[in-house]
């Protein structure tokens, strides 16, 4: 077989199928061995022979007939993905029919799905806000729209979005049936000629009909331009005096046309490559997709739930996925963008596919299971990530993100929508909330201090939202009024904790003429005990007077007042320090490292290893050392676990008289819980140290009796089968982990669980702490089994491997599924 003849015959089949792709000519046409042979000047019973091996191989698809046809079966593939094709089509068959499940998608959509398109893609509001302007106006401008080049590195979606814009254009102009063709560049970039046929046309041959340019067939519709870097310079030269002089010249006719038609292409280069330099600048207008990485994690986020209900769309199966593994995804750099990132869920998807298939089960739960290598050796180095994709996805109430086999997802339009909600919820704090009488209200200090704790908080987006509501003048006048008065210097360094305020003012002067004062005005009563604060709200309102023109109401100082009295101790607020102290080598530093890569602020924290090698007396000099080094003047909060820790903070204060607070039986949650409180100007020591959130148990009908009959549990039996466990900790904990697992599943509150789950986990922390775990027999199978109930179970026992500061292995976690495997 001559392999130069077989390559040359693929080559040629390729071009062919790509022709009539783009001119729609599918049906009942393709490459046969005649015209084959007259346009490469072969001998027909060689190309016939080469055609069929072609076939055979799965290069071609074969249809048959007089004469018999051949497609590019890679060609049809990429341009329909979503189609399938069969190797051989009958003489009888409408080709067409293979297309008509892309068709068919495309019809379903209605027809404020269509104009919207744009507005309802991933970043229409965010990373691709700009985009999406220009996108629209290039297509609604007249008579044509404008040339358009859409740039940004592979895999970002630059083919979506063009697709986008020809059903907004569409929908424009109220043309349903607008031609559109797709020229993929990379086909011409060997043979030049071809693609200059594409744009003027082609003459008749023997054999052969001549063929109009894609401007012809695509009048008044749009022309999309795949990979333009592929184009020869030739090529994009001729293809830029076409765009900068809006006319082509038609083979078939003498005079040059005028362009009716849009042009959107599409390239992996930076607008400024020399790849694309002839051709770049023709272009009006520059479209840039950044890749996924450049995006922000939200919308990194909705990119995933996004894919993740396409899938459920496409095996036509319910899928729930952990938040978790969402959150891992999100922490996950991917180069090649959304290829593989949808390749990524693919694997997943597949792998929780095949341990519970469709047919046998209504829903396939994606968890640890189904991850593949690549995304369980992530580092922790991710783990700040990490913790910012669960908070965000916390919108969402379920542990289990859900999607439909319908294509639907409440879990994704609810994180869609947050956004939303929550500028709506930010905005209406203030602009609604803050244009009040004061006169109405209960406890101003209460509601002042609640307006500036969400002011500290609130993104820049809705400050700048709330900053335009502001009268400008009001700004500037107490601006200005804070400039003179060195008292209230940090205080002008924080000016968005006045933007309360100072909306209040803005819309109390709208209705200040409206008002009428009291004859006699109470005194006011905050004068005598904020005298700087009383002096500037009196000054500012004084001043506003005389430029508004009305009677100033004492109330309202005093309002305004209070306000500057909390926004200065804000500004002024010195931070508690925390000093971590723990048995071992490294779990207090490995705690603290944590707490630094998931969580920002100005927080104070640093920590001992009281190890086995240190002395107590080293460890109480070394604690009162750092406690001198960290206090600030707020005190230090020392968090410890168990004896003879516990009273280090009592020794330092006694010493170094520096206030002290001490927390035993620290865990992770306990310490996150405190960085947070320490950063807040309403906490004090003292109040930080009485406030020890801690997971409660959810209300239940019959409390006293389960928690009589735990204690007689814990004094009568717990407490006689473990050695050296802390029996009312590890009791207390575990009854935690126990309720919310009932709640997972569902399953009401026995007594006979309760015992067996409390007395086989309390002998199992013993076990594990000890380093003397239990096997389990085929343990892969079992877990493969039941991997639901599995995952339930071992995450809500997180919560007291966190407080023991133990890894339960899954072996373990076997036993205690066997537990509830009767109940369900």
């Amino acid at each position: 077989m001559n392999s130069q003849r077989l390559d040359k015959i693929k080559k040629y089949l390729k071009v062919k199928t790509a022709e009539l792709i783009e001119t729609d000519q599918l049906n009942q046409n393709g490459v046969d061995a005649l015209n084959c042979s007259l346009d490469l000047q072969l001998d027909r019973a060689n190309v016939s022979r080469d055609l069929n091996t072609l076939w055979k191989n799965g290069d071609a698809i074969k249809i048959q007939g007089k004469p018999v046809y051949y497609l590019d079966y890679a060609m049809l593939t990429q341009h329909y993905p979503d189609c399938f094709f069969p190797s051989v089509v009958g003489k009888d068959e409408n080709f067409n029919n293979y297309l008509s499940q892309k068709a068919a998608v495309q019809s379903a959509n209605d027809d404020e799905e269509i104009l919207d398109s744009l507005d309802e893609i991933i970043g229409a509001t965010g990373s691709l806000s700009e985009a999406v302007l220009n996108a629209k106006s290039a297509v609604s401008y007249p008579p044509y729209g404008i040339p358009c080049l859409i740039h940004g590195p592979n895999g970002v979606g630059k083919t979506s979005f063009s697709y986008h814009m020809v059903n907004y254009a569409r929908k424009k102009r109220n043309d349903p049936k607008m031609p559109v063709m797709t020229v993929y560049c990379q086909n011409y970039q060997d043979d030049p000629s071809l693609f200059m046929q594409a744009l003027n046309g082609s003459e008749k041959k023997a054999g052969l009909k001549g063929n109009d340019s894609i401007f012809k067939l695509c009048e008044n519709g749009v022309v999309i331009l795949e990979q333009i870097q592929f184009l020869p310079f030739s090529c994009q030269n001729a293809l830029a005096s076409i765009i900068n002089a809006a006319s082509f010249h038609n083979i078939l006719q003498s005079a040059a046309t005028p362009l009716t038609t849009m042009i959107i292409a599409t390239t992996d280069c930076d607008e400024q490559d020399e790849r694309i330099s002839p051709l770049s600048t023709s272009f009006p207008i520059h479209l840039q997709i950044k890749d996924i990485e450049s995006r922000g994690i939200y919308e990194k986020i909705e990119l995933i739930l996004d894919l993740f209900r396409l899938e459920a769309k496409h095996i036509h199966t319910d899928i729930a996925v952990h938040k978790d593994i969402i959150a891992l995804l999100a922490a996950k750099k991917f180069p090649g963008n959304l290829n593989q990132m949808r390749n990524e869920i693919q694997i997943c998807c597949s792998k929780a596919y095949l341990e519970n298939p469709g047919n046998k089960f209504r829903k396939v739960y994606v968890t640890y299971q189904a991850l593949s290598i690549d995304l369980l050796s992530q580092s922790e180095a991710n783990s700040k990530v990490n913790s910012i994709a669960i908070s965000l996805l916390s919108c969402i109430e379920s542990d289990y993100a859900q999607f439909n086999a319908d294509g639907t997802s409440q879990s994704a339009a609810i994180f869609k929508n947050a956004p939303n909600k929550f500028n709506e919820h930010r905005l209406n704090q203030f602009v609604n909330e803050l244009n009040i009488d004061v006169g109405e209200l209960d406890n101003m200090e209460n509601y002042v201090r609640e307006n500036i704790s969400v002011l500290k908080d609130c993104p820049p987006p809705q400050l700048d939202a709330i900053k335009k509501s502001i009268n400008p003048y009001v700004y500037q006048l107490t601006l200005a009024k804070l400039s003179q008065r060195p008292f209230f210097s940090k205080l002008k360094k924080n000016v968005q904790l006045l933007y309360g305020i100072l909306l209040h003012i803005s819309n109390y002067l709208k209705r200040a003429h409206e008002e009428t004062s009291s004859v006699s005005q109470p005194q006011s009563i905050t004068s005598q005990f904020y005298p700087n604060e009383y002096l500037l709200a009196k000054d500012i309102y004084q001043s506003l007077a005389q430029v508004y023109n009305f009677e100033v109401v004492e109330r309202e100082i005093d309002f305004l007042c209070s306000y500057l009295v909390i926004a200065t101790q804000w500004a002024d607020h010195v931070n508690i320090a925390i000093l971590l102290i723990c048995h071992g080598d490294s779990v207090a530093s490995q705690y603290v490292d944590y707490i630094k890569r998931t969580i920002e602020g100005n927080y104070i924290l640093d920590c001992i290893d009281y190890n086995e090698t240190m002395q107590l007396n080293d460890c109480l000099e070394l604690a009162s050392i750092k406690a001198n080094q960290i206090n600030q003047g707020a005190g230090v909060l020392v968090l410890t676990d168990i004896e003879p820790l516990t009273s280090i903070g009592s020794y330092i204060q006694k010493n170094l008289h520096i206030p002290c607070r001490t927390i035993s039986n620290v865990s992770l949650n306990m310490l996150i819980h405190f960085v947070e409180a320490s950063m807040s100007a309403y906490n004090n020591l003292d109040t930080v140290s009485n406030e020890i959130k801690m997971p409660e148990p959810s209300s239940n009908p019959t409390g006293k009796h389960i928690n009589n009959f735990i204690d007689q549990i814990k004094d009568k039996v717990i407490s006689k089968t473990v050695a050296f466990i802390d029996v009312d900790k590890a009791v207390s904990v575990l009854d935690i982990c126990f309720r919310k697992t009932l709640q997972d599943l569902h399953i009401p509150y026995t007594d006979v669980l309760a015992v067996k789950y409390l007395c086989h986990c309390t002998n199992m922390l013993e076990r594990v702490i000890r380093n003397e775990t239990w096997g389990f027999q085929k343990i892969n199978t079992f877990s493969n089994e039941n991997y639901n109930l599995m995952h339930i179970v071992e995450h809500r026992l997180e919560y007291a491997a966190d407080t023991f500061g133990v890894k339960i292995p899954s072996n373990e976690i076997a036993y205690v599924v066997q537990i509830f495997l009767l109940e369900k």
